[in-house]
């Protein structure tokens, strides 16, 4: 095969650089708006149940649009139009949000902001996957990006709020935002196109042999994080924990996430996909079995240095994988169906069940029950035979 030529190479470096930037800016907005907002509505005086409400209906809405959204740009190739249209609008809607009062008053904005924000991860996800794979490089290589922006807002953000006040969050989410804009100005055209119609590949992309079973493993991993992410500084408060201390947890988490993404590109080409999940399930099951028994707050820290060996290899693993289950054109129409998943079903059920036990059965009995659901998805994943990487496939002969 003949080597690429200079005006494709510079291309394909410009397409990477705006991957890693998009990543950058819009999960610094991202970790600055999610893990304050719940203070926002609090300092409003909203109840416990009402500020429940407010974080369950983004998760509802994105869950319940995102394919329609994914489906819609891999139809139509309007993949840079609505990124662009998501990235200036859920901003506005945030905006709006700042501005009202009462919870009646903030339920249609915060409704709007998750329908207008519902297709942004799925587009940059298949958007890094091609431009991973037309450079050789790694998904993971450019999601750490992701990883970096998040750590370096929450801590940047958090001082500001407890400096200058709560609205800080709003304004670091908008002016973040409004880069990450300019960034999707120049933004690369999707070089994939789809093969098939619309329907008939999606049909083709859940009838695919291991990919429902796939889904329910996956199910199962983000079952557990789901739960216990809305809980977890609700436990470490509850063994003694500062607000400090549960800060750094949530800090720890996140760097660890960093190392696993930068070093995935060697993880894959060693151990494939298929490994980084089967590792990702084990430490899952063992980080939550050993917080059963934690009740001080020093250990509960040290098993958040587990988180990038369980959510990153599993996140790595996962979207590897649903890219190379994917028909040809239907990417992000597939990391749609991934985020219905993960992030919308398992987080709607994760909640509840964490709801259930926390008010009820308590924590060590749930972080139990979560490491055998850990190994249930293992069991599953186990089973299952992946298809052959399409990264491999792509790279060019020496």
């Amino acid at each position: 095969m003949m080597n690429p030529t200079p005006v494709s190479q510079t291309r394909t470096k410009g397409n990477l650089v705006n991957a890693r930037a998009m990543y950058l800016f819009y999960y610094m907005a991202f970790g600055s708006l999610v893990p304050f907002i719940s203070l926002f509505y609090e300092r409003m005086g909203l109840s416990g149940v009402q500020i429940g409400t407010l974080a369950a209906l983004p998760v509802f809405v994105m869950a319940s649009t995102s394919l329609l959204w994914g489906m819609l740009a891999d139809a139509y190739r309007l993949h840079r139009r609505i990124l662009s249209a998501a990235i200036l609008l859920a901003p506005a809607a945030v905006f709006m949000l700042s501005r009202s009062t009462g919870y009646l008053n903030l339920l249609p904005w915060v409704f709007t902001y998750a329908l207008f924000a519902s297709p942004i991860t799925p587009l940059l996800d298949s958007g890094a996957l091609e431009a991973a794979g037309n450079s050789e490089r790694n998904y993971g290589e450019l999601r750490v990006f992701g990883s970096i922006g998040w750590a370096a807002a929450t801590w940047l953000i958090g001082t500001l709020i407890q400096r200058l006040g709560i609205h800080w969050l709003f304004t670091g989410y908008i002016g973040l935002m409004g880069i990450a804009f300019f960034i999707t100005l120049f933004q690369p055209a999707r070089a994939r196109l789809l093969q098939a119609p619309i329907r008939r590949s999606l049909r083709d992309l859940l009838a695919r042999r291991g990919f429902p079973l796939f889904l329910l493993s996956v199910f199962c991993a983000a079952l557990t994080l789901g739960t216990v992410s809305p809980f977890l500084s609700l436990y470490l408060d509850g063994i003694g924990a500062s607000e400090g201390t549960i800060g750094l947890a949530w800090t720890l988490a996140a760097i660890t996430e960093i190392p696993v993404m930068l070093g995935s590109g060697i993880l894959v080409r060693r151990i494939k996909a298929r490994g980084l999940l089967i590792v990702a399930f084990v430490v899952l099951a063992v980080r939550w079995f050993a917080l059963s028994f934690i009740q001080n707050p020093f250990w509960a820290l040290m098993t958040q240095l587990l988180h990038g060996l369980s959510f990153g290899a599993y996140w790595i693993g996962a979207v590897n994988l649903v890219n190379d289950w994917a028909p040809e054109g239907l990417e992000t129409t597939a990391m749609a169906v991934l985020t219905i998943v993960a992030s919308g079903l398992a987080s709607i059920v994760g909640s509840l069940l964490g709801g259930f036990f926390y008010d009820h059965l308590g924590m060590s009995l749930l972080f139990r029950l979560l490491s055998l659901v850990a190994l249930i998805g293992l069991a599953v994943f186990w089973s299952i035979k992946v298809p052959p990487s399409k990264t491999s496939a792509r790279r060019p002969e020496s």
